[in-house]
């Protein structure tokens, strides 16, 4: 952080207090070993799907250059494959590389998240909040909220009964 932006970086959520915005936040979550399925997954299919060809020719654009692209997951170990063998680089080297970052980073999203209280978490194998499920229940609970808020809970009431 402090590379890109010349300032440290003060890991501090929002104080306590009113919210800014009227909003409801949401995090949906999964185990561990599903999650660390899953980014393996997503890798294999990056690659599948020409990751390594795209670096190549995003490297004569700028690519390396860029302060944050470059940093991303996948291209920064595709771009450090190619820096030691452009003609064939470590494609198996760069998937467990990958695999092992991103496994690093989403376990430092969940710790972060998880301090937020005010995030309500769901569980991302429920089957009850799949969609459109999980739309319908939100839409239909965010209205009732905002009523409640802007009418008064009896209107409310009185309003879902009819």
């Amino acid at each position: 952080m402090i590379a890109l932006t010349g300032r440290p970086f003060r890991a501090t959520l929002p104080g306590a207090g009113a919210p800014r915005y009227d909003a409801v936040l949401l995090g949906v979550d999964r185990d561990v070993a599903e999650l660390d399925e899953r980014i393996a997954l997503r890798v294999d299919r990056m690659l599948d799907d020409g990751l390594v060809a795209e670096t190549r020719a995003l490297l004569p654009r700028g690519l390396a250059d860029g302060r944050t692209a470059s940093r991303a997951l996948g291209y920064r170990q595709v771009i450090e494959a190619l820096g030691r063998d452009p003609d064939d680089p470590d494609v198996a080297g760069v998937r467990a590389e990958t695999v092992r970052a991103t496994r690093r980073f989403v376990r430092r999203q969940r710790s972060w998240f998880r301090r937020d209280r005010r995030i309500h978490w769901l569980d991302g194998a429920d089957p009850a909040w799949w969609p459109p499920r999980v739309v319908c229940s939100l839409v239909g609970w965010w209205h009732d909220r905002r009523y409640r808020v802007q009418q008064g809970p009896r209107d409310a009431e009185r309003l879902r009964r009819a």
